[in-house]
């Protein structure tokens, strides 16, 4: 029995060092990268939509691709991007790859998301992580960011482990996520079999529902621009930082803005929430709509391709399951958006390079 035992753990042994990333592949070490992962959410308690699937491959990209060094479009953000509660093929990255296709000209979107990362993170992308990925080129790179860097205005000492993409306390768990094929293939025989409640990861607020009303007064974004001066001259330095190393990486550079569930544009109003004693809460609409404004003037300085999603594109009740982030139905409108924004450029600078 003891011997069985013991050429049953020397077998696992081998078979983990063949096929894990001890010896072969590249080592993350304690990065905090999911990669080689599939999950099964319940969202049906969420938005009604039964169970979602979500994977990322071995190098922790999310989407279909057969070759790294041909993506057209890899997509790069936070949890906004990542969509972990929107299941395989429904995400905005997913969509706008489909309309592509769907209209003739099949282009590769790759989703780069994590969960959490500011600026910061996705500088730290292109140190850490794009090197370890084999040959990985892309034509564009297109940021969808706001949210998250809004945060870090509020609270300039913010750093999210996702910022640093690296684990600091869990480091013996993070090491075997990483490398060991044994550990993650029970880990995703686990995740698939029992579907983890999607309420559980992200809140369940989505302000459906709610009276929308006209506030007295529209927010005041020069006045939010004053406020946060320090703190949007230092993303601008980030975004700044950012361009230049997607036009270093050999890409070429997509900003496009964000906006949030707790306010509705209408035309040329903000909307907000009708509260109890009669006032109107217009929620983060007027500081990120300061970072917006830093945004779109750092792209168009930089003369990269700015897209104002924020301003142009209208959410209304079941595009967001919570405050932040889209259903399935949201995340669609979202791609149509993209694409019909993105069509005309990509494809001219597709022939012209032809």
């Amino acid at each position: 029995m003891a011997i069985n035992l013991g050429i049953l753990a020397v077998g696992l042994v081998l078979i983990d060092l063949i096929f894990g990333a001890w010896i072969f592949g590249e080592n993350y070490g304690v990065m905090i990268i999911p990669k080689n992962i599939a999950r099964q959410f319940d969202v049906q308690g969420l938005y009604g939509g039964g169970r979602s699937i979500f994977k990322r491959d071995k190098n922790g990209l999310r989407g279909r691709y057969e070759d790294p060094s041909k993506i057209d479009i890899l997509t790069v953000g936070g949890s906004t991007t990542n969509e972990i509660l929107v299941t395989e093929g429904k995400t905005w990255s997913d969509v706008l790859a489909a309309e592509f296709s769907a209209n003739g000209n099949p282009m590769v979107v790759v989703n780069a998301g994590v969960d959490g990362q500011t600026t910061i993170g996705h500088l730290k992308n292109f140190d850490l992580w794009f090197p370890k990925i084999p040959d990985l080129k892309a034509r564009y790179v297109l940021v969808y960011v706001g949210i998250n860097d809004l945060v870090r205005l509020h609270r300039e000492n913010h750093a999210p482990k996702q910022d640093r993409l690296t684990e600091s306390r869990r480091l013996f768990k993070q090491y075997m996520l990483n490398n060991s094929a044994i550990y993650a293939f029970f880990r995703n025989v686990r995740g698939m079999i029992r579907a983890r409640d999607a309420r559980l990861v992200h809140t369940q607020e989505n302000y459906s529902g709610s009276t929308w009303a006209l506030p007295e007064k529209q927010p005041d974004v020069d006045a939010a621009e004053r406020k946060w001066a320090a703190g949007l001259n230092a993303y601008g330095r980030r975004l700044r930082a950012l361009i230049r190393r997607i036009r270093v990486f050999g890409a070429v550079p997509i900003l496009v803005t964000q906006s949030r569930a707790g306010y509705r544009l209408r035309g040329a109003k903000v909307w907000g929430r009708l509260q109890q004693d009669g006032s109107v809460d217009t929620g983060a609409y007027v500081d990120l709509s300061a970072l917006n404004r830093r945004t779109m003037s750092e792209c168009r300085a930089a003369k990269a391709i700015c897209i104002d999603l924020a301003a142009e594109l209208f959410f209304e009740d079941g595009d967001h399951y919570d405050p932040l982030h889209t259903t399935p139905k949201g995340s669609a409108k979202i791609g149509h958006y993209l694409y019909g924004k993105l069509k005309d450029i990509v494809l001219k600078k597709r022939t012209e390079s032809n």
